[in-house]
């Protein structure tokens, strides 16, 4: 970032890859921000053509914008640990970093309304994500944790106008959100295992770990052009990789007690994916599940050693608990629309 910027101004991290036309107009919406200091870092992540060039010419002369250039693509998580440890390491550390989707288009109150909803003891602040054709429907919410595992973002396909109300949740997608530079020192950044997808749930779920408050701040809106990004990777190793990220993030977080306690859960769930796939000759979603289970057993010593690192865990095996949501309903949802109706699944788009 610039060395000349103001110390209490907000920066905003875009990742862009391959994607110059929404990254262009990403930086216009995010430059419209109003009531709120800010700076817009965009990195070129290792982009295949002249992105960076075109970045430059378009914003390198702007007094709130720097654009820079990572020689290769390092991922989602690579790109912006990289950029965060920049920021935190710095003398004049901002409080706040924004980080922000380049397929992700925000109002010009957005920044504002996260760091209105930063209240003291709030560490981590989801918008209110929405989607780019229909902006009355949710894509994202903040996040919820299942009871088998999987975190979820909460209020999917549903009407945004049913999600008003500011509430507590279990993480953000990082697509959009504020997160305190605090809460990276005392938690780590997002873990090198993820490359992209995922990453931002284990954060959210080691930081409700550690006893940090997330907050979901409906008036931050944010349309988003879901899958845009992730399209350009998806193929059945991505599908699969994600599924692991699922099992992996459990096993590392997850307190024994609480596993022992939600293992009748998981065993119903897991014969459940195994099985109704076939009955439903749905092979690609079978496939998902049967390498990722095997992948997981072989990252089983790597996992017990992360286990064994020290982790900031300050809630009980019951607040742990308390803070889940039972399966049967989502799942039960999931049956009808993908298996019943036909749609396809997160893992066999």
């Amino acid at each position: 970032m610039p060395q000349n910027e103001a110390v209490n101004a907000i920066p905003i991290i875009i990742l862009n890859w391959n994607g110059l036309e929404d990254t262009v107009r990403c930086v216009e919406h995010a430059l419209l921000q109003v009531d709120v200091p800010f700076r817009i870092w965009v990195i070129d992540n290792g982009s295949d053509g002249a992105d960076y060039q075109m970045l430059q010419k378009k914003f390198g002369n702007h007094s709130l914008v720097e654009v820079s250039q990572n020689t290769q693509n390092l991922g989602f998580t690579g790109g912006m640990n990289l950029a965060i440890c920049q920021l935190i390491e710095r003398d004049d550390c901002p409080e706040a970093i924004a980080l922000l989707n380049n397929d992700a288009f925000v109002e010009p109150t957005w920044l504002a309304e996260l760091v209105a909803a930063a209240q003291p003891g709030v560490d981590l602040i989801a918008s209110s994500m929405r989607r780019y054709d229909d902006s009355s429907v949710l894509d994202n919410a903040g996040h919820i944790f299942l009871n088998t595992g999987e975190i979820l973002p909460r209020g999917t396909h549903e009407l945004a106008s049913s999600y008003l109300e500011q509430v507590y949740v279990e993480g953000a997608c990082a697509g959009a959100c504020l997160i305190k530079t605090q809460l990276l020192k005392d938690i780590g950044l997002f873990d090198d295992f993820f490359s992209t997808g995922y990453e931002d749930a284990e954060l959210g779920l080691r930081a409700m770990l550690a006893g940090s408050k997330i907050m979901y701040a409906p008036r931050a809106v944010v349309t988003h052009k879901i899958g845009a990004s992730i399209d350009k990777i998806r193929d059945l190793g991505y599908a699969v990789r994600l599924q692991v990220n699922i099992n992996y993030t459990y096993l590392k977080l997850m307190p024994v007690s609480v596993m022992i306690f939600n293992s009748p859960y998981i065993v119903v769930k897991t014969f459940a994916l195994l099985t109704l796939p076939i009955i439903f000759m749905r092979w690609r979603l079978w496939s998902v599940q049967v390498l990722a289970l095997w992948k997981t057993v072989k990252l089983l010593p790597l996992i017990t050693v992360k286990r064994r690192e020290k982790s900031l865990c300050v809630l009980s095996s019951r607040e742990i608990l308390g803070r889940q949501k039972s399966f049967f309903r989502y799942y039960l949802k999931y049956f009808f629309k993908y298996l019943i109706n036909g749609q396809k699944t997160i893992f066999e788009r």
